[in-house]
């Protein structure tokens, strides 16, 4: 363990289990904050202010913050430009490194950017990790080292090279979770949005929503996923599409499970 205090920026990623840059946080820092950013370089663009994805994110850090309060910290929430708040918090809170998920949308590779630079100027390290996918960038590429164009031989080289280690569960217990007094999710109307009709819908956000679906789909569903999957009337799929999205469950799980 080298650094005494770190900083887990969570995004896409909105769990507290088999998590990336928070199991590589808590193994190199004693002390490990965690923060979220409603970036508002994103949300300011949204047409409506009753938007069911803002909706979705909202309740899933009410209870990402509950899951981490339990551990003895909590989630530090901010509103505003991410590529100026996450900087502006690693300095006020004296850590050496920001940690986070890799995130591969051109705003956000841009955005990243940003932040490493002007951690840097901080003399503050900017780590991330891969979490939403299994393989990332150039480790699965033709024999002639180019990326592929076809499915199916994309699909038969990944799983030649998968090994059990590649979905094996992240996990990082040495250090302890701090910034509860700091912690806190605002109200949604305090972000200028709304609640939406998501529990009309049968949408279940947070952890707890993923573990639901997952619970159905394999007692329910995933026999007949391949007789089922195509017919939009018949619940044959997983539907865990919204919360691979915003990371409520883990790829990794899932991929064990498979």
């Amino acid at each position: 363990m080298n650094l005494e205090k770190a900083l887990v920026w969570f995004r896409r990623d909105l769990r507290d289990q088999d998590h990336a840059a928070l199991a590589a946080a808590l193994s190199q820092a004693r002390q490990v904050y965690c923060a979220f950013v409603f970036d508002s370089t994103i949300l300011d663009a949204l047409p409506s202010r009753s938007d069911r994805r803002v909706h979705f994110i909202y309740e899933s850090l009410v209870e990402l913050d509950n899951a981490l309060r339990t551990r003895g910290g909590g989630l530090i929430v901010r509103h505003g430009k991410a590529s100026e708040l996450i900087p502006q918090l690693a300095g006020e809170l004296g850590v050496s490194a920001v940690f986070a998920n890799r995130d591969y949308e051109p705003y956000a590779k841009l955005r990243d950017g940003k932040v490493a630079k002007m951690l840097q100027t901080g003399g503050i390290a900017f780590h991330l990790c891969k979490d939403q996918v299994i393989f990332d960038r150039d480790e699965v590429l033709t024999q002639g080292g180019k990326p592929f164009t076809v499915f199916t031989p994309y699909k038969n080289a990944w799983l030649k090279r998968l090994t059990a280690a590649d979905y094996a569960s992240c996990t990082g217990t040495t250090g302890q979770l701090a910034g509860l007094a700091l912690a806190g999710v605002p109200a949604l109307p305090e972000i200028g949005f709304a609640k939406t009709d998501l529990a009309i819908l049968d949408i279940h956000p947070g952890m707890s929503g993923a573990s639901l679906l997952w619970k159905r789909f394999q007692n329910n569903s995933i026999m007949h996923y391949r007789e089922l999957r195509d017919f939009p009337a018949a619940k044959g799929s997983s539907s865990l599409s919204v919360h691979l999205r915003f990371g409520t469950v883990s790829l990794r799980k899932l991929v064990r499970a498979a």
